[in-house]
This record gives structure tokens, sequence and C-alpha cells, in this order.
């Protein structure tokens, strides 16, 4: 697998979300042109995904595309943390004082625009209403239905989301647990709200959570382990408007392979957990990222091995953040709090939390990677 790969390599990629088009402009940026397809026929209107730290602008900066996500989005100088209603901790990423430890609240709209604007100055486009139907491999590439049309490639990246067909098809197994609560999400217009920069996490009674995160003016995205994410938010913070809303279940699960053969798994369909502290994004284009730089360097075969491990530590961080916020029992709520309040006024316990949370590869995270 790590022969010079040649710039004619025909490269599928099957998905057209974040994940995706990250993969796509980053071949193209190296000189590849993969073909990219995607089942829908029209983008997404909703804020599903939305925060993204300066990793992934790092990361985007190459191709192009990292300028007008910055410039789109909105920047989250702190996190407040609500506990029963009443203020818990500010965790301070602005007084980090540095660039490179942000927190960017962005619709997944505009971000995947960005994207595709940078992915049409190299030259490549999406196949819309473009299904994969059917996929087999052997030695010398892979075999893809499209639709109906039966075509040839040497190698595919699989973006397909959490129910990836692919995955799938090649046995792939996703072992993990379903959250047993009924989450939803509401992208709406809020006013009246405190520091409406700020992101807010409110941590409410019979182990309820809900996020609130900006994306401009006065435009959030709420989500919450309860079926009604608006109905989530305190008293006095008016709703303007519900621009969307829905509601969707969680799991937690990894892939046991991220590639075989000449097929590799990226982003959902690799990984999932639950949304609550925003990390799903920035690990599935740290994912494509990475894939790409290996069809570059001519190290596809390290690609499974990095990446699982990635995913393994944001996976257990992200379920003990989880489990701190929604746990029912008196003790661990007890816990809880009193970890709040240190991270509140302890600064070195503030700076460490705050340069977690921006999710750099910096002394916070290699200590939480010796913990997990």
């Amino acid at each position: 697998m790590d022969d010079q790969i040649s710039r004619n390599a025909k490269i599928l990629i099957i998905g057209a979300g974040p994940v995706g088009l990250a993969a796509a402009v980053e071949l193209a940026r190296y000189g590849f042109t993969p073909t990219l397809i995607d089942a829908r026929k029209t983008p997404y209107s909703n804020s599903r995904a939305v925060i993204v730290h300066s990793d992934v602008i790092r990361m985007l900066a190459p191709c192009g595309a990292a300028e007008g996500i910055f410039t789109s989005a909105v920047n989250v100088p702190n996190v407040d943390v609500f506990r029963d209603g009443k203020h818990a901790a500010r965790v301070k990423i602005s007084a980090l004082k540095d660039d490179n430890f942000r927190v960017l609240g962005i619709a997944q709209d505009q971000f995947e625009q960005h994207l595709i604007d940078s992915l049409s100055r190299y030259g490549v486009s999406i196949r819309k209403g473009a299904r994969c139907r059917a996929i087999s491999q052997d030695a010398d590439g892979v075999t893809v239905q499209i639709n109906q049309k039966t075509e040839r490639f040497e190698y595919v990246i699989a973006c397909d989301g959490v129910k990836s067909f692919v995955r799938k098809s090649l046995d792939i197994k996703f072992p993990g647990y379903s959250l047993p609560d009924k989450w939803s999400v509401a992208d709406v217009n809020l006013t009246n709200i405190n520091n409406p920069d700020y992101a807010k996490i409110y941590i409410l009674p019979d182990g309820h959570v809900a996020t609130a995160v900006p994306i401009g003016g006065t435009r959030y995205r709420i989500t919450s382990n309860k079926d009604d994410a608006v109905n989530m938010l305190p008293a006095g913070i008016e709703v303007e408007k519900v621009n969307t809303q829905g509601s969707f279940n969680v799991a937690v699960r990894q892939a046991e392979r991220y590639s075989i053969g000449r097929v590799f798994l990226a982003g959902d369909a690799a990984h999932c957990h639950s949304p609550v502290d925003g990390r799903g994004l920035n690990l599935g284009v740290g994912d494509a990222v990475d894939l790409a730089g290996r069809f570059e360097n001519n190290t596809l075969d390290g690609y499974h091995a990095h990446r699982h491990a990635e995913g393994h530590y944001v996976i257990k961080m992200t379920e003990l953040i989880r489990a701190a916020t929604t746990c029912k029992r008196y003790r661990m709520r007890l816990l809880t709090l009193i970890v709040l309040k240190s991270v509140h006024y302890l600064r070195f316990l503030n700076r460490f939390s705050a340069r977690a949370a921006t999710h750099n590869q910096v002394r916070a995270n290699r200590i939480m990677r010796w913990i997990f």
C-alpha cells in the first residue's frame, strides 16, 4: 500500500458533508482529481455541527478555506456552565490570549460552502444525487455501483455517515452502544441572553443537559438530551424564532478498522459519540486531512493506527463529560459541582480546561491522553 501513488489514480469519495469535502479539497491541493459523490440533491440548511476548533482552521489554511470560515464564524471567547439554574463556572478561552486557542461557532451549511468554494477553485465538483448501491474490491481496485452504473476506482474513501453503507457492505464491525435518551437539536434566534457570544452549558435536574452555541447574530444552535431542546433553555431567555428543530438518537461506537484493502472510513462512518462537547466535525475533518496527506506521502498503511487512537481518545473524553453532566446520582452531581467551582476559581485549572476545550496538541491534551 505504501508504493508510489500516481496523481492520476482514480479516487472515489462517498459523501459530500464536511468530511468528504475536506478530503476532496486536500487531495485536489496535492494534485489528485478525486470523484466526489453525494446522495443528496440539495445541501442541508440546518446547523447540525457548529463548533470548529483552532486545529481545523490550521488544517484548512493551505487549501484556502480557512479564511472564509474564520471570517464567517463567531469567535466564542468563553464557555459559561450553569447547574440547576445557577452559574457554576466560566472557562476563559479568551484569557489564553493566543489565536492558536480558539473555539468558533458556524452553521454547518456555511462551513460546507467554504469548502465547496475552495474545491471549485481546483476544478472539482460534486456529483449530486449519486448513491453508492454496491461495493466490492480485489487486489487491483474497487468496483462501485453508483446509481445504475458500475464504475472502477483504485481507492475509495467512505464519508457516508453513521449508517455507512460502505462499512456495512464490507462487514467492518462497529462495536459500541446506543444511549437511551432521545436527543434534540434546534436552530433558533434568541434575545435577552447574557453574554450573547459565549457558549452555554446548562446542567439541569434529572440528568438532563442543554448547550447553546452562537452561530451568528442572534442565531444559536441548541442541543439537549431531552426531546425538546428549545424548552430546555432557562426562564428569561426569549425565543424569537425557531428556524429548524428535530430529534435524533445518539450512539457511541467506533469501527474496528478504519481501512480494509483499498477502502478507508472517515468521519461518522468510522466513529460516533454524543454531541455534548462539539468535537464530531473536528475529529472527522482531522481524519480527512490526515488521510489526504497519506496519499501524498505514500503512508496509507499508517492511517488506521493513527486515527483510531485519536478517535478512541475523543470518545473516552466525550463520554466522561457526558457522564459528568447527565448523572442523576447525588454524589456524582456534587463531585461535578466541586470540579466546576475548582475550574472557575483556580487559574491553572481554568487554563488547562480552556486548552483542552480547543482540542490543541499541547500539554493539556497530552495529559488527558495519558489519563485515557
